[in-house]
């Protein structure tokens, strides 16, 4: 690993090229995000972070890494999700449409890409939960859930870069030492170019005057590479952590996504339709300020991957043990959530309800 260290600079200055090179031409082609509806933000910003961070790692993988033939297929199939998001970006994709061409992808990851998910694990406490045949759907099912998840925590800047962080940092902890140092040089190498996207994104210091979004081409393309990640990590010949672990590494963009697409069922609505009860919207309306709710997502995140860590490392065996932690954990969060969505709801009603504005 220590060989590749040097190539992490080029990871960094090649994704602050790309990012430099993209605004003008997001200026051109409209792809732009605009203050409207429920977003806050003042002028139109640019939508290429995740573009910029697509072709920096895919440039320096293959320039720095020698990396096996899939490699391609696995670049080429995440071009796609990337290029399905800034379509979305430019021209709104209805989201049936839009999942539709995510479970297509989903679908060729596992086949051609070779990132299939064939064992869940002894999740159950009686042995590996085999897939068989189900192998392929269920894979393209998490890849285009992980693809959501990631998706719907981009509320606020800088969240969806930061847990992504989390997680590929944690699986490198845990592959470091274990895994081909290549494999692991590539984790390091999404990272960089995250943080790099997050100095434009946070407008840190000299990056204040060139703010820039990731889009939908970035957050989906984020959530589809830690997919691939923790497949490749949990089910290839030289496995260095159990699937049950992997949740935990992606607990609060799973965990979010799936009360908050709940809560929207049980109302009688579209789980894809968009609403303000994320934990972002949730803390911000309880008086945090957007950086306060980043750093305390954040912070909830690392904790979540540090069990996760802690129980692969201290309690290999417990698959079962750490599945069901990870449940009641879920529980926890989404009778949280779920209590100050009712008490938003409940305050609204008061306000423009019982108590309506003459």
């Amino acid at each position: 690993m220590i060989q590749y260290l040097p190539s992490l600079a080029g990871v960094a200055l090649l994704s602050f090229a790309f990012t430099k090179l993209l605004i003008p031409i997001s200026h051109a082609t409209g792809l732009l995000d605009r203050p409207q509806g429920r977003k806050a933000h003042h002028g139109t910003v640019p939508l290429v972070g995740g573009i910029a961070i697509y072709l920096s790692v895919l440039f320096c993988a293959v320039l720095f890494l020698n990396l096996p033939e899939s490699f391609i297929g696995i670049a080429l199939i995440c071009g796609l999700i990337t290029f399905i998001g800034a379509l979305d970006d430019r021209y709104p994709v209805h989201p049936y449409y839009r999942l539709t061409m995510q479970l297509i992808a989903g679908v060729s990851l596992a086949t051609i890409g070779g990132s299939c998910l064939r064992d869940l694990g002894d999740l159950a406490g009686f042995g590996a939960i085999n897939l068989g045949l189900f192998a392929i759907p269920f894979t393209a099912v998490a890849i285009t859930g992980l693809c959501n998840a990631y998706n719907m925590v981009d509320g606020i800047d800088g969240l969806a870069g930061s847990l992504t962080i989390v997680s590929l940092l944690s699986l490198l902890v845990l592959a470091n030492g274990q895994a081909p140092d290549n494999q692991v040089a590539l984790l390091a190498y999404m990272a960089t170019s995250i943080g790099v996207f997050l100095l434009f994104n946070l407008t840190v210091g000299p990056f204040a005057k060139t703010k820039v979004f990731m889009g939908d081409a970035g957050s989906t393309f984020l959530g589809c590479a830690v997919a691939i990640a923790m497949i490749h990590f949990t089910q290839s010949r030289n496995a260095v952590i159990q699937p049950a672990t992997a949740l935990w590494l992606a607990a609060i963009p799973l965990m979010d996504m799936a009360s908050t697409m709940v809560r929207r069922v049980r109302k009688g609505r579209s789980p894809f339709h968009a609403d303000r009860t994320h934990l972002h919207h949730i803390l911000m309306r309880a008086g945090f300020s957007q950086r306060q709710a980043l750093m305390a997502i954040v912070l909830v995140a690392t904790i979540f991957a540090g069990i996760g860590i802690v129980l692969e490392r201290v309690w290999p065996q417990s698959e079962s043990v750490s599945f069901a932690l990870f449940l009641i954990a879920f529980g926890l969060y989404f009778q949280f959530t779920l209590k100050q969505a009712r008490k938003f709801a409940q305050a609204v009603r008061h306000q423009f309800i019982e108590h309506p504005i003459e």
